[in-house]
């Protein structure tokens, strides 16, 4: 039976097609990660299309292209073209046309033939950065945030990989907080403020957090697409309904790790919030100045209508999973109080 090329993504409409079965598994695997999820095909089309196919050698960078930078995480190189974006690695390369809403991409036949090493897949890294290229175009902001979410409101935690994001995602859990991701995000904004939708299903999640979460320990969790050293960890099979698909983000808190006894969070100001979601979509900042007024705009409503601070994450959320809890907590609440009197 074959796999349908069909998918949704929070309402858009997504066509992914591989070349071989071995292609067309590693989409199914990467889309569903991303929180795609399979349907039949619609006569109206798709908003966005992958193509993936087998090829050696690679096709090169155009002449006309410019090299912009290397991606740390995953040692790709993105040039920018004439009305196009190529993604290059020695054994992938991704064609992405973002006003066309399509990334074409070629893959050496030795990358399916082998296991990701470490974790660093580049076929994972390639669809996913062609994916979120493609998305920004259309008002969806990629953000390498944590999203939880308690009856409908939620707190965003922007940060780069080891601040905690993870940790304090399964402190909340434990609490009854709802999960969007412990990674990434999608940010769109709509006539009553900026929502963010869930792009990463599964909690990516270190085997020594079991020490501390002992709940996480026993299942056999596979390994996570995106760091084969950690586990994958689906949040409804952890805690059964506290998977969220999207939420209003009120609270903004930066995660720093604190060489410190007991945590603490304080205020700040909208700069440094601003300049900390810049940070975590950068990859994602447009060279086009009506999708970069686009992208900053949806950033700066998210500054106003959340209530910015820091959290100094010390050494007792790890000694005591309800440390992150009892502090976001009352900020949350604090919100609600202030709407329901505002009304």
């Amino acid at each position: 039976m074959l796999m349908s090329p069909h998918y949704q993504l929070h309402g858009l409409r997504l066509h992914a097609a591989g070349g071989t079965p071995a292609v067309r598994e590693r989409l199914r695997r990467i889309l569903r990660y991303k929180g795609a999820e399979p349907t039949r095909a619609v006569d109206a089309g798709a908003d966005i299309r992958l193509t993936f196919d087998v090829r050696t050698p690679l096709e090169a960078p155009p002449d006309t292209a410019r090299h912009v930078g290397t991606s740390a995480r995953c040692g790709i190189e993105v040039w920018n073209a004439p009305e196009r974006m190529v993604l290059a690695h020695e054994n992938a390369t991704a064609v992405v046309d973002p006003a066309g809403g399509r990334a074409e991409g070629q893959v050496c036949p030795v990358l399916l033939e082998r296991p990701a090493r470490e974790g660093q897949a580049p076929l994972f890294h390639l669809v996913v950065l062609s994916l979120g290229l493609l998305l920004r175009h259309r008002g969806w902001v990629p953000l390498h945030a944590a999203a939880l979410a308690r009856e409908g409101r939620g707190v965003l935690l922007p940060g780069r990989s080891g601040q905690g994001k993870t940790t304090i995602a399964l402190s909340l859990l434990r609490h009854g907080w709802a999960a969007l991701s412990d990674d990434t995000v999608l940010l769109r904004a709509t006539g009553n403020g900026v929502r963010a939708h869930a792009f990463r299903r599964p909690l990516c999640v270190e085997p020594g957090a079991a020490t501390c979460f002992p709940e996480l320990d026993g299942p056999g969790w596979p390994a996570s697409l995106s760091d084969a050293s950690k586990w994958q960890v689906d949040i409804d099979r952890l805690h059964p309904g506290q998977s969220a698909p999207s939420c209003t983000p009120r609270l903004l808190v930066l995660p720093t790790i604190a060489d410190a006894p007991t945590s603490r969070i304080e205020p700040i100001g909208p700069k440094p919030a601003l300049e900390q979601l810049l940070a975590q979509s950068a990859f994602f900042l447009s060279s086009r100045p009506e999708v970069a007024d686009r992208h900053l705009s949806v950033l700066r409503r998210l500054v106003d209508q959340t209530r910015p601070h820091r959290l100094h994450a010390g050494r007792d959320v790890m000694e005591s999973p309800r440390t992150v809890h009892t502090l976001l907590s009352p900020l949350l609440d604090a919100d609600s109080t202030s709407d329901a009197t505002s009304e």
